[in-house]
């Protein structure tokens, strides 16, 4: 599977629009309103949709902007991926309140088509004429970098030429314990080949993985023998070579006549649970460093949005240095996404020629 390319990026968010900070607040909602969607999206035409909807609208528009393949990619080649998991909680329980006390003539006309989960990205898919197809994943949490490994088989097989992969996030209701996230994170993606033919400007490239480990196989322990060899798998496909050179010094790998693969900056979303205790575990032999101290990593909570985040801001980062995005809950799901920065054609031919 080729690599992808991130060609644009968008983000809205309660704390700013740029990636890193926002990804430092993780998606916490704000107290008071924040978001104007007349002057984000337009005077007419928005009131009534979902704020989910207008998040997630307002951050494509960025990135399709940032990334300007829609005019380079044809209507029905183009895809859409959206992530979500309390997205329409709100909404969800004003009409279950409103058919309660009044009915279901009582719910709104505008409010009713968003009577499932996956019709939230209707709007988006509409505007940006996302003809292809348009895919809602909902797992907790991992959604968003679970929605990432569909994308990149749908591009491997030529399912379509682009896509924008989108997480959005509305608070959880009071009712329902409240907390939750706040805003969308997307990222317009397309082949790294198709991106290098047109021309255009590439924030970095991206390989991605996900997997399943039953929680109550990871209770004996032949099923966390297995989990460890999965999960090995995965990050020797990511990061070749890292887990067979665990040691931070770079003369330990050159030392057995091999070559060292690059220290990973890794950002962790992982619970209490056995499943990230495995995840952990299986990272712990490789050449890490975290992106963030214990102290500066957000709190965990319900929502998508905290992974998308990391990966918006891996992408943007300028640091020149490979990135691993990971988040595991203990419901079984683990995913995993390594951001690589991108050189331009004349850097890479300046290092080819001093190699050769």
């Amino acid at each position: 599977m080729g690599e992808i390319a991130v060609t644009g990026v968008g983000v809205v968010s309660p704390w700013g629009d740029e990636a890193g900070s926002a990804a430092a607040y993780g998606g916490l909602p704000a107290d008071g309103a924040w978001f104007d969607h007349r002057a984000r999206l337009g005077a007419r035409g928005y009131k009534y949709l979902p704020a989910a909807a207008q998040y997630v609208l307002a951050a494509a528009r960025a990135a399709v902007t940032d990334g300007a393949w829609a005019d380079a990619v044809p209507a029905d080649r183009r895809g859409l991926l959206l992530a979500t998991n309390a997205g329409l909680a709100g909404a969800y329980d004003a009409m279950d309140a409103t058919v309660a006390e009044r009915g279901a003539d009582g719910i709104s006309p505008a409010l009713a088509p968003y009577f499932a989960v996956n019709v939230l990205g209707n709007r988006l898919a509409a505007e940006l004429s996302l003809h292809g197809f348009a895919l809602t994943v909902a797992t907790a949490r991992t959604a968003a970098l679970d929605a990432l490994s569909t994308g990149a088989s749908a591009l491997a097989a030529g399912r379509c030429g682009a896509l924008l992969l989108a997480a959005t996030e509305e608070p959880v209701p009071a009712a329902r314990g409240g907390g939750g996230e706040q805003g969308a994170a997307v990222l317009a993606l397309e082949p790294l080949t198709a991106a290098r033919a047109r021309g255009t400007a590439v924030h970095a490239t991206l390989r991605a993985r996900s997997v399943f480990l039953p929680p109550g196989a990871l209770e004996r322990p032949e099923g966390r023998e297995r989990a460890a060899r999965v999960l090995e798998r995965v990050l020797e496909e990511l990061v070749p070579g890292a887990r067979r050179h665990g040691s931070t010094d770079p003369a330990a790998g050159a030392d057995r006549g091999g070559s060292v693969p690059p220290v990973v900056r890794v950002h962790l979303d992982l619970d209490t649970s056995p499943v990230c205790e495995a995840v952990a575990g299986a990272l712990a032999g490789m050449r890490t460093r975290a992106a963030a101290g214990p102290d500066e990593l957000p709190p965990r909570r319900t929502g998508c949005l905290g992974p998308a985040l990391a990966l918006a801001h891996a992408v943007t980062a300028r640091d020149g240095g490979e990135r691993l995005v990971v988040s595991a809950t203990g419901a079984g799901q683990a995913a995993f996404v390594r951001v690589s920065p991108v050189q331009d054609r004349h850097t890479q031919e300046l290092q080819h020629a001093e190699v050769a």
